[in-house]
């Protein structure tokens, strides 16, 4: 495979058209990265709705030190929240929706410790417009352990679950 590589760069390098190849690659790998993939399977929130997702987990087996001593018995139900709490509102939007924008935006002006988290769209762009750090899921890891299939949807602590709000802004809209 590498001889293959090093022959191909080297028939674009005879062909003084290494540098050029060279640029169209870079040109490509900054546009993903700039533009990840969308988050596939999630949808606009047609309907408002509450749930709340508890986080722990049963230890499967005993679970032992470098000495060969327990620290954690099988059975052993842990749960992170009780030692770890989540500080900090999650905003799931679609960074290609306006009025999801808007929404995040305006959630972020009332608690500016909120963590944006996009599952389309560009989250450089919308980090420059808005002067604050903006998140991807990449490869929906959040999104698929946490169970949300649309958005926005706004995650919080409470107690020791995660409360998970879906919202339709329409609905929201005519609530307020």
């Amino acid at each position: 495979m590498l001889e293959v590589i090093e022959k191909k760069l080297g028939h674009l390098s005879e062909l003084g058209q290494l540098e050029s190849h060279q640029q169209i690659v870079q040109d490509q790998m900054k546009h993903k990265a700039l533009n990840p993939v969308a988050v596939k399977g999630i949808s606009r929130a047609t309907t408002s709705t509450t749930r709340f997702y508890d986080p722990s987990i049963k230890v499967p087996y005993d679970l032992k030190d470098h000495e060969g001593r327990i620290f954690q018995q099988a059975g052993t139900v842990i749960n992170p929240l009780k030692t770890h709490a989540l500080t900090k509102p999650l905003l799931f939007i679609n960074g290609e929706d306006p009025e999801q924008v808007a929404w995040a935006l305006s959630q972020h002006t009332r608690n500016p410790r909120a963590k944006l988290i996009l599952v389309q769209g560009s989250p450089f762009k919308l980090a420059q417009e808005n002067d604050f750090a903006v998140f991807f899921d990449q490869g929906g890891k959040l999104v698929k352990k946490l169970g949300i299939t649309e958005v926005p949807t706004l995650v919080t602590q409470n107690d020791d679950k995660l409360q998970i709000d879906t919202l339709a802004l329409e609905q929201e809209a005519n609530h307020d």
